[in-house]
């Protein structure tokens, strides 16, 4: 009975965690950018091969230069 509860427990945590990461990219975008590129830089400068890899995974694509780069909606390409 208590390794179900465990279980439950777990499982219940990870949707949270993942509701309060869900609302917080939708939600504060800027935040969730620069948060991702603090993490990002800190994992590439960290030395390892795998950290590094995962650094350069998760760091978030460079804005553009010419435009406001938020959503692509004025791209004269597409």
């Amino acid at each position: 009975m208590a390794d179900t509860m465990n279980l439950q427990y777990i499982v219940v945590g990870a949707a949270v965690v993942a509701s309060v990461v869900y609302v917080f990219v939708t939600r504060c975008p800027t935040a969730a950018r620069r948060l991702r590129g603090w993490v990002a830089i800190r994992l590439i400068d960290s030395g390892s091969v795998r950290l590094s890899k995962l650094g350069r995974r998760i760091a978030p694509a460079p804005k553009a230069q010419d435009g406001c780069g938020s959503c692509g909606g004025c791209d004269p390409n597409g």
